[in-house]
């Protein structure tokens, strides 16, 4: 018997997901390009040479790692929705405003970005950056549970086991936030390049990569067929 997740000409439970998705497009969008404007130009400073001009480019070599990380990081988080919104099939009030107050701390990035760039040598700004990156990872994992628990919404193919790598991935985007603000009382720089350590779950091969690239039941494999 066909599952009615599984065709939606069958299922019309909860609203798309649609829109959802491409308001958190954009808004990462928009998040990620104000990222720059952190870095400030020198408009009113005049150079007598270029190395003069390099010699001050190098004072802005915080901002600019900091501009490098939270590019990466803010790419790593929108994956992450990304691949949760994979197994999302319909959405309902709870998980729009779900979505609505993870977006929100989306958009407070750049200002938290900023705040560390300029005053990185301060425990404060690392604490609001790394408290910032807590409740992402946080508002991910509530929204993953919502949706485990909630099977109407979920596409067929949320098991129980790509929830448990969804989860220990989620655990990392926490502990890495916590060890960096452990870190910080140290090293403030030693610290913000802990944060480059959320980008392993993105890049080294897992189980939950092998589960979304998996055919669901049904459908044929046709890769082996065109050779």
């Amino acid at each position: 018997m066909t599952d009615a997740r599984d065709n939606p000409m069958l299922d019309s439970r909860g609203l798309s997901k649609n829109r959802i998705e491409a308001l958190a497009d954009g808004i990462f969008a928009v998040a990620m390009t104000l990222l720059v404007l952190d870095i400030k130009s020198p408009v009113n400073l005049g150079f007598e040479s270029t190395a003069h001009l390099i010699t001050y480019l190098a004072t802005l070599e915080h901002s600019f790692a900091m501009y490098a990380i939270s590019f990466v990081v803010l790419a790593i988080f929108w994956i992450a929705h990304h691949i949760l919104f994979h197994y999302v099939r319909h959405v309902d009030r709870r998980l729009l405003w779900m979505n609505m107050a993870f977006l929100l701390l989306v958009t407070f990035v750049p200002f938290s970005t900023d705040l560390l760039g300029d005053h990185g040598h301060l425990i404060l700004p690392v604490i609001v950056y790394g408290v910032n990156l807590l409740a992402l990872g946080a508002l991910l994992a509530l929204q993953l549970q919502y949706l485990a628990a909630n099977s109407p919404l979920a596409a067929a193919d949320l098991t129980p086991t790509a929830t448990a790598h969804m989860q220990r991935e989620m655990w990392l985007y926490g502990l890495i936030p916590l060890a960096s603000m452990a870190m910080s009382f140290y090293s403030p720089r030693v610290g913000m390049y802990l944060y480059l350590l959320l980008a392993i779950p993105t890049f080294v091969p897992s189980r939950l990569d092998r589960l979304l690239h998996t055919p669901k039941q049904g459908t044929r494999d046709t890769s082996s067929e065109d050779t």
